[in-house]
């Protein structure tokens, strides 16, 4: 019901009980999760396929054994080429960070990228490993923030992938790629490649 929403319901306040979305809320949450979601795919993607183009090697052990590799192929190419580089968010509470004070309100921004090259996290952080078991990479975020499509982003991961690897198996790279502009989404503009 729409009981008590009134005109706090059009200035985007709950209506009833406080538990319900207003239509214009559910709106901007699928156009953020469609926009999110496809944009993160596309750009998974991308990196992935250029990765392995650049690592022969590897490559080469995926197209051997694509059923035993994809699942852990499919989270090392999130953690070796990150699609979402940066995520900022507000400190809710003071908090010390190697022996500084970051205060309740401060702006932090987040490198997720980077934390997914972490030497002190990651053995040979920056030599891509297709059959890394360890891999709690930040690709998808972490905590109250952890992304909500993750479970279908890696379903569509693994079978475009395994699609390619399928029906294309002589796929390779053709000409060097263009990056988008931009240091907070990493994503190629197109990415030539020949049969």
């Amino acid at each position: 019901s729409d009981e008590g929403a009134g005109a706090g319901g059009a200035s985007g306040a709950r209506g009833g009980s406080g538990d319900r979305l207003t239509e214009q809320e559910m709106v901007s949450t699928c156009a953020l999760l469609l926009n999110a979601g496809h944009e993160a795919s596309v750009n998974a993607t991308g990196n992935g396929w250029l990765a392995l183009f650049r690592d022969p090697e590897q490559l080469a052990r995926l197209r051997a054994e694509p059923d035993a590799l994809l699942p852990t192929a499919v989270e090392e190419l999130l953690r070796y080429d990150t699609p979402l580089q940066m995520f900022e968010r507000w400190v809710l509470e003071d908090i010390e960070i190697g022996g500084t004070v970051v205060p309740r309100g401060s702006e932090v921004a987040l490198l997720l990228g980077s934390a997914n090259r972490d030497p002190a996290r990651f053995r040979a952080p920056d030599r891509l490993d297709l059959a890394r078991a360890d891999n709690p990479h930040l690709g998808f975020g972490g905590g109250i923030h952890y992304c909500l499509g993750a479970p279908l982003a890696r379903l569509e991961l693994a079978a475009s992938f395994g699609a390619l690897l399928r029906r294309a198996p002589g796929l390779r790279l053709t000409a060097e790629p263009a990056w988008q502009p931009g240091y907070v989404i990493r994503g190629l503009r197109e990415l030539h490649v020949g049969l």
